[in-house]
């Protein structure tokens, strides 16, 4: 479905598009997901935008919002401001870019633009929410450009609507989405399972799993039967809930039956409905009957007839059997001015100005389907029509807001009897979230006091009409939501343990995973081994690439994640998970050639800045643990949020001293003991004349692995008797 927005072609240009890479995690270029084209400028490098005539006066005209940017002037305008006085080609496709996906719905804010290590290449980097847009607006802008370089027209209009196409296909529904927002806000991991709403919330043994607004924990056997809207109602009704009498039959003549033995209108609706789908309201006579059953019985063989009960509609939300909230819903509505037919008043509803496609927005746009003409045709109008003045017809038979309804907040004024039977009805059904309708002239009244009915209850029901509400109070009902997900002060996440450095990265993570194994942890581990979990092997081989640290973290058995993270991660990728509780850099050797195979990898500070990423994503409460004898060390100690804990191979390492005096932690080497300090306090942890590993090997690495691994190994409060038991016995066992 999606192939063609991925591979659309790329104009013939006067500039060349070299390649499109996306970076999923916090990566060289930024802490967020981005976008990344490589462009070659060709004819145009050092080709300032004021150099090219009328280049100016024609991206003002094609997307005048840019106007919006504020660039580095720092206001708005700011942007074409530097177009106007002169900027380079690359710098605008990186704004278009963004300009294209915020047009669209779509959040993007941050973008650069970098020169390669070619002259005339540039990376341009921009922020993306879905990948494919990203990909298809990022494109779309290199087009427009070249457009304008070549003096040709370009259809805004078509790319604007496939972005929304896009957006309204591949982004999390408005309650997933809401709930992702509030769970990130609780700093709980979240991992999209899948392309629509199935989502894990936590990570490790600790993992929940929602689709949309049900949960792991939602009983299926409620949700069975409630999809059986019939039995619902029996079964409610025989726990002394009122709901409305009814039958279900494929027989017109029953149907007639109920309705003149009720002597009142009825309505009908297919046995698997849904949304308001084939429904049809206040029935009061035969013919109107009969075109509407067998409209029905086109979608579902069975229809249940019910009788018309008159009254608001309301929706009532219950999350873990409690009362959260209600609103009133309004299914949308055109009132005629006896001058303008159906169609237009229509048009006119859909030109409000909350009102976008799909289900995003604070509103929807009506729809004209099949049961708005049908809603027409009982009414012996259709689309021509000119509608009486003040004459209201309500277009659709559910207020559902997806389909252009309206949502009023009624939170406050709901009865307390109210509350009281939508709690006992979902417990009743055991159905841990629920949205409850009722048909009542007033919802503040008493249901057995007015002839109100309960007359629906949904599984997965719609949070947007809540938090979204067009009018009254917004309620942070998902706040309620992920509270019932992790009740009280119940664990979310398992720790990360993340390491990089040039050397020792492997053996750094064999001596942790041993380590916390025998303290009865069970971890996964991703390596250059492989990928285990308890020390089983899933995959052999060379595993860090970020797309597998996905595996680690959807384990339900796990408790301890210790991932290495090579450069090479970072720089084609991004990182695979979006914080840490550990961060370790054991050291950057600046002269490895294969770090300079990226074109924008120039000077050894490049490769830090690069490793340097892992510090900028660790928890605020997390630990981040650098190698004192690095020279790197002043520059990544500006970018560290976390508590910090150095190691040296010296004793007299200035850094360490300095460290020290300040009550800081830090795991060093004195006299040939390994030792470490915290607030002033000395421990020999171990002497390294007791590690065979150093008979045979000098190499500085294997100290660091060491050092690094004791420091975190005390961040768990592991006891020094223990951790110089895992070293002697994990070093002997490398050794042999």
């Amino acid at each position: 479905m999606f192939s063609e927005f991925v591979n659309c072609k790329v104009s013939n240009s006067p500039l060349k598009l070299e390649n499109v890479k996306i970076l999923k995690g916090a990566n060289y270029y930024s802490v967020n997901k981005v976008i990344r084209l490589k462009i070659n400028l060709l004819e145009y490098d050092e080709v300032f935008t004021n150099e090219i005539n009328g280049f100016y006066e024609k991206i003002k005209n094609k997307i005048p919002s840019l106007y919006n940017h504020h660039c580095s002037v720092g206001k708005i305008g700011g942007l074409f401001q530097r177009i106007k006085n002169g900027t380079l080609l690359g710098h605008v496709i990186e704004h278009t870019a963004l300009e294209l996906q915020n047009l669209s719905g779509l959040k993007s804010d941050m973008g650069k633009t970098r020169m390669t290590k070619i002259q005339g290449i540039y990376n341009v980097i921009f922020e993306y929410e879905d990948e494919i847009a990203g990909i298809y607006a990022g494109k779309s802008a290199f087009n427009l450009i070249s457009a304008i370089l070549k003096n040709e027209d370009f259809n805004m209009e078509k790319i604007i609507k496939n972005l929304i196409f896009i957006r309204e296909k591949r982004l999390m529904g408005p309650s997933t989405k809401a709930i992702v927002e509030e769970a990130m806000r609780r700093k709980i991991p979240v991992i999209r399972l899948d392309k629509y709403n199935m989502v894990q919330l936590g990570t490790g043994k600790y993992k929940k799993i929602i689709r949309a607004t049900t949960t792991d924990e939602t009983s299926l056997i409620a949700v069975e039967i409630i999809d059986n809207k019939f039995r619902t109602g029996e079964v409610l009704k025989e726990n002394g809930v009122p709901f409305p009498d009814g039958i279900i039959t494929d027989n017109l003549e029953d149907i007639i039956s109920f309705f003149e033995k009720g002597k009142s209108p009825i309505v009908l609706k297919p046995y698997n409905g849904y949304q308001g789908k084939r429904c049809s309201l206040e029935l009061n006579d035969k013919e109107n009957i009969k075109k509407a059953f067998f409209w029905a019985k086109e979608f579902d063989e069975s229809v249940i007839s019910q009788k018309y009960i008159e009254g608001k509609l309301y929706r009532m939300l219950f999350i873990d059997f409690k009362f959260v909230a209600a609103v009133r819903l309004i299914p949308p509505y055109i009132v005629g001015d006896g001058k303008n037919n159906i169609d237009n008043l229509i048009k006119i509803l859909n030109n409000e100005k909350d009102r976008e496609f799909g289900d995003k927005g604070k509103l929807s746009k009506l729809e004209i389907d099949e049961d708005t003409l049908k809603i027409l045709e009982l009414k012996s109008y259709n689309l021509e029509s000119i509608l009486p003045e003040k004459e209201i017809i309500y277009l659709k038979n559910s207020g559902n807001m997806r389909l252009g309804g309206m949502s009023i907040d009624v939170t406050n004024k709901v009865h307390d009897f109210n509350k009281f039977m939508g709690e006992r009805i979902s417990k009743i059904l055991n159905l841990n979230v629920a949205g409850i309708d009722l048909l009542s002239k007033d919802i503040s009244q008493k249901v057995t006091q007015n002839d109100a009915k309960f007359i629906e209850v949904n599984a997965a029901p719609d949070f947007r009409m809540h938090f979204n509400a067009t009018k009254g109070i917004k309620r942070n009902v998902q706040r309620q939501f992920v509270s019932m997900m992790f009740k009280g002060n119940q664990e979310s996440r398992i720790p990360i343990i993340s390491i990089t450095g040039s050397k020792g990265k492997c053996l750094t993570s064999e001596i942790i995973d041993y380590g916390f194994r025998k303290q009865g942890f069970k971890n996964g581990v991703l390596s250059r081994k492989g990928i285990f979990i308890e020390n089983y092997c899933l995959k052999k081989g060379d595993k860090t690439e970020a797309k597998n640290v996905e595996i680690i973290l959807k384990d339900p058995i796990i408790d301890l994640a210790i991932i290495e993270t090579p450069i090479e991660t970072i720089l084609n990728s991004g990182l695979g998970y979006s914080f840490s509780d550990i961060a370790i850099i054991l050291n950057i050797y600046d002269l490895k050639k294969e770090y300079y195979n990226y074109d924008h990898v120039k000077y050894p500070e490049d490769v830090m800045y690069a490793k340097s990423v892992l510090v900028e994503k660790v928890y605020k409460d997390g630990y981040t643990i650098l190698n004192a004898d690095d020279k790197f060390l002043s520059d990544i100690l500006e970018i560290v949020y976390s508590e910090l804990i150095l190691f040296s191979k010296n004793d007299k390492n200035s850094e360490i001293k300095k460290h020290i005096k300040k009550g800081g932690i830090a795991v060093f080497v004195e006299n040939n003991n390994i030792v470490l300090v915290e607030n002033h306090k000395k421990q020999i942890i171990i002497s390294t004349e007791k590690l065979s590993i150093f008979k045979e090997n000098e190499e500085d690495f294997v100290l660091e692995s060491l050092l690094s691994s004791i420091a975190c190994f005390f961040v768990f409060e592991i006891p020094v008797l223990e951790i110089k038991n895992i070293l002697k016995t994990k070093t002997n066992e490398i050794e042999k």
